[in-house]
C-alpha cells in the first residue's frame, strides 16, 4: 500500500535462502535470494519496498549488505490488506507472517526482534541499523554515489519528499481502484515451460522419462500450426475434424433432459465406456451442434421440442419389463430432479425465486453451528444472508467442501472434491424430512399458501387445486383432492384450537406473513402446501 522498511534479527540451524512472498500467488511479488543465510549465528535481515508494485522496488539486505536475488513472481496488482477483511479464508491468520507460508512454518529459525518503518530505508540507513558506526563515511570511501544520493534525497531533500508523497498518494488511489474490483483467478503460461517427467509409481521424487504436452493421436493428430499450450489445445478440441468434443457435449445435454445419455457412461468415452444406443442419432446431433457454432440454446430447443421428449412417461408393465431403463426411448423421461432444481421449483412456486443471473455466492438457511461441529481446524462462523440473497437460485449457494449445504447434500449433490458428470439419484427418508422441515421449504410452502388464498379462488377445493397445479403442472384427481381436503380440515381444526401453533408455523422464514389473511386458514393451507412440496410429482420429472 505504500513504501515501507522492515528489519528482522533471526537465527537458523540450517542453511536456506531468504524468501519474500508479498501477498498471494494470484497477485503477488516474490523474490528469493541466491545468497544463503549463515547457520547458527544471529543475522540482521532488512527488506525495503518503494510501493511501486514491482519486484525491482524490493531490496533485501543481510547484515547491512545487499543480497543477490532472483525474481520468482512479479505481478502484484492488489492490496495485501484487502484480504484482511475476510480472515476465514486464511484460517484466522493476519496479513503479515514471518517464517511462514500459509499453513507451513519454517522450522529451525528463531526471530528476536522485528521493526517496521513508515518509509523506504536507504542503503546507508540499513547499514546503520546493522551496526556500522559511520556508514556515510564508508559509502564515501567506496564512491557509491547512487546510494549516497538516495540517502540525501530521502532524508534531507524536502522537494523530493513532497513529490514522493504525491506519488505514493496516487499509487494508493490506483491500488484502491484495483483492489475494489471483483477478480477471478486465471492461469498464465510460463515463459519457459517447466520440465515434466513420468514419475516412478507416482512418487514425486522419482522422475524417469521426460515428457512434453501432446494429445491422443487416436482422436486426432495435433496440427503443426497450433501452439502446444492451452490455446492450441482449445483449437484442437473444437476442430471440425475432432470427432469427440461435440459428441461428449451433446451426450451430456441429452442426459440432462432425458436422465440417461445416448452413451450411458457419459463420464467415459474410452474403450471401457458404453457403446451408444443410437450411434447415428448421436453423430447427427454432434454435427448439427458443431455447425450451429456450438449454440447450446438451439440444441436444447431441438431436444425439448422433439416428439421423443414430449412422449408420456407412463409405461405399461410389459414395456417396463422389456426396457426398464428406457434405453430405446419408447416413453418420455422420468427421474428425480437434481437438488438445485428441487429447491428452485419450490421457491418459484411460492413466488420467491430471484432469477437474477450472476453475482457472488449466497448463504441461505442452514442449521446453526453446523460449520463449527464439522470443522477440524480453521473453524469459521456461518453468517446467514438476508433479503433477496436467501432466494437466489441453488446454483449460487455458497459451498464449503468440508461442510456442504445439508439440504442439497441429502439430494445427492456432488461433494465438489472431484468433477462429477453423473450424480446418484436416490430416494431416502431423509429427503422427505428435508422437504417437510427445512426452513427454506416451510417458508416456500407458507408463501405458496398465500398465493393459493389470493389467486386460487374462494373455496378450499379451488385453492388446493391451484397449489397442486403450480407444483405438478396438472389438476389433482378426485382421490388426491379428497385426501388434501381432509388434511386441510384436520389442520384447520388443530390451528383453531391452538393459535400459538399457527403463530409458530407462520413465523418460519424471513418473509413476513400477510396479516390480512385468516391465521387458521393460512396455517392449514401451509401444511397442505408443505405436503405438496414433498409430493413425488413435485420432485420428479415426468
Amino acid at each position: 500500500n505504500g513504501n515501507r522498511g522492515y528489519d528482522l534479527t533471526l537465527r537458523t540451524d540450517r542453511t536456506f535462502s531468504a524468501s519474500l512472498n508479498h501477498t498471494w500467488p494470484a497477485s503477488s511479488i516474490e523474490i528469493r535470494t541466491t545468497d544463503k543465510l549463515p547457520v547458527n549465528e544471529w543475522c540482521h535481515l532488512t527488506m525495503t519496498y518503494d510501493g511501486s508494485s514491482r519486484a525491482d522496488g524490493l531490496r533485501l539486505y543481510l547484515n547491512g549488505r545487499p543480497m543477490r536475488y532472483q525474481v520468482v513472481t512479479d505481478h502484484l496488482k492488489r492490496s495485501i490488506i484487502n484480504y484482511g477483511k475476510d480472515q476465514e479464508s486464511w484460517g484466522g491468520l493476519g496479513n503479515l507472517q514471518i517464517g511462514r507460508i500459509f499453513q507451513a512454518s519454517l522450522a529451525g529459525a528463531v526471530a528476536d526482534e522485528f521493526r517496521v518503518f513508515n518509509r523506504k530505508l536507504s542503503a546507508v540507513e540499513v547499514a546503520k541499523l546493522a551496526g556500522q558506526e559511520d556508514p556515510v563515511l564508508a559509502f564515501l570511501e567506496s564512491e557509491n554515489k547512487d546510494d549516497l544520493r538516495d540517502y540525501y534525497l530521502q532524508t534531507y531533500s524536502k522537494p523530493y519528499q513532497q513529490s514522493f508523497k504525491q506519488l505514493t498518494d496516487l499509487r494508493g488511489q490506483e491500488n484502491r481502484i484495483y483492489s475494489d474490483q471483483p477478480e477471478v483467478m486465471v492461469m498464465q503460461e510460463l515463459d519457459e515451460p517447466r520440465p515434466t517427467f513420468v514419475l516412478d509409481r507416482g512418487a514425486y521424487d522419482a522422475p524417469t522419462k521426460q515428457v512434453s504436452p501432446a494429445t491422443p493421436v487416436s482422436v486426432m493428430e495435433f496440427p503443426d500450426d497450433l501452439p502446444r499450450n492451452r490455446l492450441g489445445l482449445a483449437h484442437w478440441l473444437t476442430d471440425e475434424d475432432n470427432p469427440l468434443t461435440a459428441r461428449v457435449a451433446v451426450n451430456r445435454y441429452w442426459q440432462l433432459l432425458f436422465g440417461r445419455g445416448l452413451v450411458e457412461s457419459s463420464d467415459d468415452f474410452g474403450n471401457q465406456g458404453s457403446m451408444p444406443s443410437h450411434p447415428e442419432l448421436l453423430d447427427w446431433l454432434a454435427v448439427r451442434f458443431r455447425e450451429s457454432d456450438w449454440d447450446v440454446k438451439a440444441l436444447l430447443r431441438l431436444l425439448v421440442t422433439s416428439a421423443t421428449y414430449q412422449q408420456s412417461s407412463i409405461a405399461t408393465p410389459e414395456l417396463r419389463e422389456k426396457d426398464p431403463s428406457n434405453v430405446w426411448l419408447a416413453r418420455g423421461p422420468s427421474y428425480r430432479l437434481p437438488a438445485e432444481m428441487i429447491r428452485d421449483n419450490a421457491l418459484a412456486a411460492a413466488g420467491l425465486l430471484v432469477d437474477t443471473i450472476g453475482g457472488p455466492s449466497v448463504k441461505p438457511y442452514q442449521p446453526e453451528g453446523l460449520w463449527k461441529q464439522l470443522a477440524t481446524r480453521n473453524v469459521t462462523e456461518y453468517v446467514q444472508d438476508t433479503g433477496d440473497k436467501l432466494y437466489r437460485r441453488g446454483l449460487y449457494t455458497f459451498w464449503k467442501r468440508s461442510s456442504p449445504p445439508p439440504s442439497m447434500n441429502s439430494f445427492d449433490a456432488s461433494d465438489k472434491y472431484l468433477c462429477t458428470v453423473k450424480r446418484q439419484k436416490t430416494n431416502t427418508p431423509l429427503q422427505a424430512l428435508v422437504l417437510l422441515n427445512d426452513p427454506q421449504y416451510v417458508e416456500a410452502a407458507r408463501l405458496l399458501a398465500e398465493r393459493m388464498m389470493k389467486e386460487g379462488g374462494k373455496r378450499p377445493e379451488e385453492q388446493i387445486s391451484f397449489g397442486f397445479k403450480v407444483l405438478t403442472s396438472r389438476e389433482p384427481d378426485n382421490r388426491e383432492l379428497d385426501l388434501l381436503k381432509q388434511l386441510y380440515q384436520e389442520e384447520r381444526t388443530v390451528f383453531s384450537e391452538a393459535p400459538a401453533r399457527a403463530d409458530s408455523l407462520l413465523a418460519v422464514g424471513e418473509q413476513p406473513r400477510d396479516a390480512d389473511l385468516p391465521k387458521d386458514e393460512l396455517a392449514a393451507l401451509t401444511m397442505v402446501a408443505n405436503t405438496l412440496v414433498n409430493y413425488d410429482e413435485a420432485v420428479y420429472k415426468r
